[in-house]
């Protein structure tokens, strides 16, 4: 039987926790902290909206100036060697929410790249009901 390799074991651990802590800074507001977490010169990328962030203070300030108070709630969370994978529910206290996935890519104990996929919440298209394609959960 091989021997496992407890290292990576470890390493996939340490990279849940470590985006476990961002997504707790960004529903406290607590964006000053995300240095704890990122790189300096972490790039922020959101093919969405064609937009990079380039550096972990630039992604702080971004925070830092969005309109409204947000709150993240983590739903899944994944880890293999030095990627991590979340699915996250962001919403705000006028109930406005969105779910963003966020691969984050972490060397040496800090998130050094997160490429981050965002979606609204609506209603599902009555036709697929009325066709029995699927149903509102």
């Amino acid at each position: 039987m091989p021997v496992r390799k407890k290292t990576k074991n470890i390493s996939f651990r340490m990279n849940i926790e470590i985006v476990k802590k961002f997504w707790e800074y960004i529903d406290k507001a607590e964006f000053d902290k995300l240095r704890v977490v990122m790189e300096d010169n972490a790039n922020v990328i959101l093919p969405n909206t064609r937009e990079i962030f380039r550096g972990c203070e630039n992604y702080i300030e971004f925070n830092r100036d969005y309109p409204g108070r947000w709150h993240a709630e983590i739903e899944k969370i994944a880890a293999c060697d030095n990627f991590a994978v979340s699915a996250v529910k962001v919403f705000n206290d006028e109930g406005i929410s969105l779910y963003v996935t966020s691969f984050f890519k972490v060397s040496d104990g800090k998130i050094d790249e997160i490429t981050e996929y965002w979606g609204e919440n609506g209603e599902v298209p009555e036709w697929r009901i009325e066709k029995g394609y699927s149903e509102k959960y």
